[in-house]
């Protein structure tokens, strides 16, 4: 068996090295699907298959108590108080770990006189232990660190060891002023560690957030990140929390009465979460069906070499060959073809997975830093499984039907005959096939272009490159009352605002200039019986001078002044959507609504409305489920539950300035800073840059994206073309003596420009036909999924249906006229005389 296999092998050499055109594009057409493949299959398994490799990482789980009505995977609302995550973690018993955690937020750090802003997260004392990792250098957290009042014990990552501190090993014990306190380093973390998500330093959570009573308004909510012990299931944990949650609604109506319901899963998906992995599995299904349609186009050449071989295979056979050994000398030479395009894919994957890993990691926005993309042993796994199915896939059906030809017809008919006719009738159908993926894989491709471009394209209201913003956090250690903070940002207003510099200046909670929030409003007058009455509206704390810079136009009322406040009377501007949504034509200037939180229970006070503001898009480019109508509230009020006994100065700011002059808004990022540290040098700014400069960051994973389904479609329509061409070129080829004879009769140039196009126009009209058909039927499917996905664009779009069939149309048309063409061109006395 060995012997006939190497043989196989010598003999298929031999015939690769003499085909070379048909084995380089065959390589070529597999290398750009297999490499596809694999690139892909390598992000699915960094983001979703092998993320974390911590110890036991498979019963790391993400626990929440959520809202059981309209409750799904993809779209909850959920709750855990401090004192829900306290109560639960003394009695639970499912759980080995069970910890509690804040990520991503803002920790400002000043050592030598060098204000930082941090991304930091605040853990309890047990986090490090339930993840398995702790300190390379120093110690960990110790639940006497974990307590109010106590000294801050800080942890920094390897990277900001090494940056900030020169890697320097007496760093432990180090004081450093943290979030405004006294803090002590005690521990470095492995190198490459970051987690949650992309941390440079840990505190412990109880020192800065202790568990509060669950109507104090000043309570956080936490992430629950718990360890399952062995043997325990995730429905057993699930069932135990859920017992919890009835408990807490049962006991705390006020603050728990929707919340019900347990839900417990895999860590993995707190951070992927059904958009992100129903993307992924997208771009993992469209370069599968890439890899198919390279598949199918190899078949195809590998059908056109079994005739052309017909009379060889016939003359082995009558020497002796068996079938099977037919067949696996046609396979050996296809898995070595295949071989050669893993080898080509493999280098194309090797470079992709290099970009696309730098892209995501280095952009304005990172995705978690123990998302890695690499060509692993699971990952090239997929290549050799990617090898073996294209070898089978493109070689086994050509070899099955050429080795079952009879070798005496096959001599007699010199070659031709019914195992030609036979590979014709399948070699159209492939194409067929061909056009039905491509043109269903292109009009996904189109439909997620356009989505990203709409995404890309929207209109703020007004121009986000002509401001510039930063954001700012008062940490409880420099400011600790509503009082304090009140003055710092009041001071700072008018300190810009004297400095000469800016056109006007104004403060914002808008997180970037992109997310502010959103809630469920009811207007006076209407009756509302159910949750599912109130409209959802967005909203914004501003300070008096806003809309002025951001050029916003007050179109009835009046703007804010400093006089307004909700301790005088709740007021708010509305915007001219907000406006025609609920009035419509009617001025909204007097009339009233009020903020209600989900279960209805806490309301806000009635608001007059005063003024009515040009629409300004309050939240981001992304598919929501609000739309553009939004309110405005004076920067010290509160947005939902009663009015408090003194102004509400939020802990972090946005402040928003409009340079003079036509000054480029980016030359001003230095003196913004000097004039805030003027009034606090120890308050480092983030995010300082123009909403446009954000704008563009959020959206640079994107347009990746974007990119690589345009990549995806190019590939398809290259490959289609190639598939059609091949086989309208070997058509012609096998009727080079019917074409003689048509003209040796009379027929004209026309006539046979005709009959191949014709013949070329069949198969395409019949994939489109079942392609189109095939994409509305997953269209109206799973329309509702896919529009979550789709921005501003429906998935059955007509001008994208349009658009692609005229796009193959046009492809077909130009790879059925080459060949079509050369038919014109024969010569029928040298084709009567060749047969």
């Amino acid at each position: 068996m060995f012997e006939t296999f190497f043989q196989d092998l010598k003999i298929g050499f031999r015939v690769l090295i003499k085909e070379k055109s048909f084995c380089a594009l065959a390589v070529l057409v597999l290398g750009l699907g297999i490499g596809g493949v694999t690139t892909q299959f390598a992000v699915v398994n960094g983001v979703l298959l092998h993320a974390f490799e911590f110890p036991g990482a498979d019963r790391l789980m993400d626990v929440n108590i959520v809202q059981r009505e309209n409750f799904t995977p993809s779209n909850f609302r959920n709750q855990m108080l401090s004192q829900d995550y306290a109560d639960m973690r003394e009695h639970q018993q499912s759980f080995e770990y069970f910890t509690a955690y804040l990520n991503g937020s803002t920790v400002n750090l000043t050592y030598q006189s060098q204000p930082r802003r941090l991304t930091g997260g605040y853990v309890t004392h047990d986090f490090f232990d339930a993840v398995g990792v702790f300190p390379a250098l120093g110690r960990d957290f110790l639940p006497e660190d974990d307590q109010p009042g106590v000294n801050k014990a800080v942890i920094i990552s390897d990277a900001l060891w090494k940056r900030d501190f020169g890697a320097d090993p007496n760093v432990i014990e180090r004081t450093v002023n943290v979030n405004g306190v006294a803090g002590t380093i005690i521990g470095v973390m492995p190198p490459k560690f970051n987690f949650p998500a992309n941390e440079e330093v840990w505190l412990p959570l109880h020192s800065s957030f202790p568990v509060r009573p669950r109507n104090d308004p000043n309570d956080i909510g936490v992430a629950i990140l718990g360890k399952l012990r062995p043997g325990v299931s995730i429905d057993q944990a699930q069932a135990e929390v859920t017992s919890f949650a009835a408990n807490f609604a049962q006991e705390f109506p006020d603050t728990n009465s929707p919340f019900t319901l347990g839900y417990v899963r895999p860590l993995i998906a707190t951070f992927t979460g059904p958009q992100l992995t129903g993307m992924l599995l997208i771009m993992l299904a469209f370069c599968v069906g890439v890899l198919l349609i390279a598949c199918v186009n190899v078949m195809n050449m590998q059908f056109a070499r079994a005739t052309l071989r017909a009379k060889e295979l016939a003359i082995r056979s009558s020497l002796g060959a068996t079938r099977i050994r037919l067949i696996r000398q046609m396979l050996t030479e296809s898995l070595l073809v295949a071989s050669i395009g893993a080898l080509l894919g493999i280098a194309i994957a090797a470079w992709s997975v290099d970009f696309i890993d730098a892209a995501v990691h280095n952009a304005a926005n990172p995705i978690p830093s123990w998302m890695t993309f690499e060509l692993s042993g699971k990952v090239l796994a997929s290549v050799l499984v990617a090898t073996t199915l294209s070898a089978l896939v493109s070689g086994f059906v050509p070899a099955w039907i050429s080795s079952r030809a009879s070798s005496i017809e096959v001599l007699k008919e010199g070659g031709r005959g019914n195992t030609s006719r036979s590979f014709m009738i399948i070699s159209r159908g492939l194409v067929v096939f061909q056009i039905v993926m491509t043109c269903v894989l292109l009009i996904g491709s189109m439909l997620q272009l356009q989505s990203i471009r709409n995404q890309q394209s929207v209109d703020f209201g007004y121009d986000t490159g002509s401001v510039l913003a930063g954001r700012m956090g008062l940490m409880e250690g420099d400011y600790p009352t509503n009082a304090s903070r009140q003055q710092f940002y009041e001071t700072l207003v008018r300190e810009l605002r004297a400095s000469g510099q800016f056109e006007s200046v104004a403060l914002t909670n808008r997180f970037r200039m992109v997310f502010s929030g959103n809630g469920p409003i009811e207007i006076e007058g209407e009756k509302y019986l159910e949750d599912s009455d109130r409209q959802i509206a967005n909203f914004e704390n501003i300070t008096p001078g806003y809309l002025e810079t951001l050029n916003l136009r007050v179109l009835d009322g009046r703007d804010f002044t400093e006089n307004d406040s909700d301790q005088n009377a709740p007021v708010a501007i509305v915007n001219a959507s907000f406006a025609q949504k609920h009035f419509g034509h009617e001025s909204p200037i007097g009339r009233r609504f009020r903020t209600v939180n989900g279960n209805g229970t806490t309301i806000g006070p009635w608001r007059e409305i005063i003024g009515v503001a040009a629409t300004a898009r309050m939240q981001g480019p992304f598919n929501t489920q609000v739309d553009d109508s939004g309110f405005y509230l004076p920067y010290f009020a509160t947005a939902f539950g009663p009015v408090l006994d003194e102004p509400n100065a939020n802990q972090f700011g946005t402040v928003v300035v409009r340079p003079r002059g036509g000054q480029r808004p980016e030359a001003l990022v230095n003196q913004l800073q000097a004039l805030v540290n003027r009034v606090d040098p120890n308050l480092p700014m983030y995010f300082v840059e123009t909403p446009a400069t954000t704008l563009d960051a959020l959206m640079s994973q994107n347009r990746l994206v974007g990119n690589m389904f345009l990549l995806f479609g190019i590939v398809a329509v290259g490959l289609a073309a190639v598939g059609l061409y091949g086989v309208m070129s070997f058509t012609v080829n096998q009727r080079t003596q019917e074409i003689g004879v048509r003209m040796a009769l009379g027929a004209d140039n026309r006539t046979i420009l005709g009959m191949v196009m014709r013949q070329g126009a069949i198969q395409v009209g019949i994939g489109l036909a079942l392609g189109l058909s095939i994409a509305l039927t997953i269209a109206f499917i799973f329309g509702s999924g896919l529009s979550t996905v789709l921005i501003d664009v429906s998935p059955s779009d007509p001008l994208t249906y349009i658009g692609v069939t005229l796009l193959l149309c046009a492809v077909a048309a130009v790879a059925a006229f080459v060949p079509a063409r050369r038919a014109t061109r024969v010569d029928p006395m040298i084709a009567l005389r060749a047969d």
